[in-house]
């Protein structure tokens, strides 16, 4: 038997075994699995790999460490992806595959460039995924620059947790870039004024309390809305620093 047809056979063992463990997933068979669809490296595997992230009904610990695992196939893997990005009329799945490919950045992946390219192009999608996932991937691999791409999200766009993210974008590309202060500042003091949904308020205001190095009481952490308490002392605090500083 040559080396195609054995693939073949590999590759039609795991699609078998994939679909006795897609609802009821144990761990060590979600593993085992794991492993042996990491053996197979050919572009035939690859796209076997990238087909099972349409079954959106599988287990959803399982799709989560599926997609994980594509960034452990290196620099095949974030091509592959590049590629089928391109491909790709899924909106849902696209955006997937973006955030799978801004991950490569702790991988040292080759294409970050071009994968912070696809997540400027996506905050202009109609899609409010892809715009969600353009932001987290804008946060870890965006500059000072992409700040003037973040601020219309945090302004108005229609989906209150994408303006969440918006403003935790900023606050992750000042991480990585710490001159982008000001300029973030000055888009989530003007946010702050206009934002009138309580959890969006809320994590502008984290954003401006890490930029800031200030403590307005907020947990970093969290995605939820403070209690209206705590959110009407940190928009007190946050107020009188902006004050303070014009």
């Amino acid at each position: 038997m040559n080396r195609t047809a054995e693939e073949s056979l590999a590759i039609e063992s795991l699609r078998q075994r994939f679909n006795a463990i897609r609802i009821d997933t144990d761990v060590s068979d979600m593993f085992d699995f794991g492993a042996d669809l990491l053996e197979l490296q050919s572009p035939e595997a690859l796209d076997f790999h990238y087909a099972l992230l349409r079954d959106t009904g599988m287990d959803g610990e399982l799709y989560d460490w599926l997609c994980r695992k594509f960034s452990d196939r290196g620099d095949a893997g974030e091509d592959h992806l590049h590629a089928r990005f391109a491909q790709e009329q899924d909106a849902s799945l696209q955006a997937t595959v973006l955030q799978m490919l801004g991950t490569f950045k702790y991988r040292k992946g080759r294409r970050l460039k071009d994968t912070a390219a696809l997540a400027r192009a996506a905050l202009g999608s109609p899609h409010d995924d892809l715009r969600c996932k353009g932001l987290w991937v804008i946060g870890w691999l965006g500059t000072t620059a992409d700040i003037a791409k973040v601020a219309p999200l945090l302004a108005k766009d229609p989906v209150p947790a994408n303006r969440h993210w918006a403003a935790s974008a900023l606050m992750q590309i000042f991480f990585n870039h710490r001159s982008a202060a000001p300029r973030a500042l000055a888009c989530l003091r003007e946010a702050l004024e206009a934002e009138t949904d309580a959890v969006v308020l809320g994590g502008i205001l984290v954003a401006v309390q890490e930029i800031a190095g200030k403590k307005f009481g907020l947990a970093s952490n969290s995605h939820e809305a403070p209690s209206a308490e705590k959110l009407e002392a940190a928009l007190a605090k946050a107020r009188r620093m902006f004050a303070r500083a014009a």
